[in-house]
């Protein structure tokens, strides 16, 4: 699973690890999972003002960003207990 935060950091900016790992992710190097509720997480997170103002891109950019990263990832049920 990549952590939000990882996400986050790699929309901000384009150098550094974060960025590297969501490419390795999006050209199939590493194979991310995800779960609805971490879907959900990236879709708020993502969505808020305060974090697109930090983005270099549009929100479209974002918006297509996080759902080429999911279209990649392997969806996983998570249980609770």
């Amino acid at each position: 699973m990549l952590d939000t935060n990882v996400l986050i950091a790699a929309l901000i900016s384009e150098a550094g690890p974060n960025w590297e790992i969501l490419r390795k992710c999006l050209t199939k190097t590493y194979q991310p999972l995800i779960s609805n509720a971490l879907f959900l997480e990236y879709v708020d997170v993502t969505s808020r003002a305060s974090i697109l103002d930090l983005c270099p891109v549009s929100q479209q950019d974002v918006e297509d960003l996080r759902n080429a990263l999911c279209s990649v990832c392997e969806w996983i049920v998570t249980y609770y207990l």
